[in-house]
This record gives C-alpha cells, sequence and structure tokens, in this order.
C-alpha cells in the first residue's frame, strides 16, 4: 500500500474542536472540522459556501431558538427541548446536534476561521 504524504496545517482550534486544512498529493487543499469525534470534509467549494453559511449565524446570540441560518445545502438551527437548548447543523450526508456548552466552544472555533 503507498504512503501517502501531504502537508497539513492547523487553522483555528478550541479545547475539543479543531480545523485544518490538507495539501493533497494532487496539489488540491482541502478543508477539514472535527466536530468532537465526528470530522467533515470539505473540498474549497463547500469550504467557501459553508464560510458565508457560519458568518450568518456565529453573532447569533446564545439561546436563540428557531433557524439561526440557512443556505441552500446547511442549516443552523436551536430547539428548546426539556428545559435544554439543543443545537444543529444539517448538510449534506449528516445533520451534528450540539447541547449549549458545546455549541459556545463551536461558536469560539468557527469565529477563528476565516
Amino acid at each position: 500500500m503507498a504512503q501517502m504524504d501531504f502537508k497539513t496545517e492547523e487553522i483555528a482550534k478550541t479545547e475539543n474542536f479543531m480545523a485544518w486544512k490538507a495539501y493533497e498529493p494532487d496539489e488540491e487543499v482541502t478543508f477539514h472540522v472535527e466536530f468532537g469525534r465526528t470530522t467533515v470534509h470539505f473540498y474549497v467549494e463547500e469550504w467557501e459556501e459553508f464560510m458565508e453559511f457560519k458568518a450568518d449565524f456565529t453573532e447569533i446570540p446564545i439561546g436563540t431558538t428557531g433557524v439561526l441560518a440557512e443556505t441552500e445545502n446547511y442549516l443552523a438551527s436551536c430547539e428548546e427541548v426539556e428545559g435544554d437548548n439543543i443545537y444543529s447543523i444539517e448538510m449534506p450526508g449528516a445533520t451534528l446536534f450540539f447541547f449549549e456548552d458545546d455549541w459556545k466552544e463551536i461558536i469560539e472555533l468557527l469565529r477563528e476561521l476565516k
């Protein structure tokens, strides 16, 4: 099996979450966000859309419920369930759910991304 040699670069990090990019052997750049044990991978075009999307909700006050941001491919929302705010990010192929403490940290991470 051939070894894959590529360079990675951390672009944002909090205590529990991280974003990084990889310079692939075929000269393509990919972006990755580690939401705990789940890593979401983006090609450049997807990353650009995600960056526009995250700009729409990262300044919304914590605790706001309802739809926080929406694009053709992404949706961020918050719903109160049994007294807890449950946040979600929907994207092609996955929906991620977060409790408020994790959401605060995710917002911190996403604000660092340029």
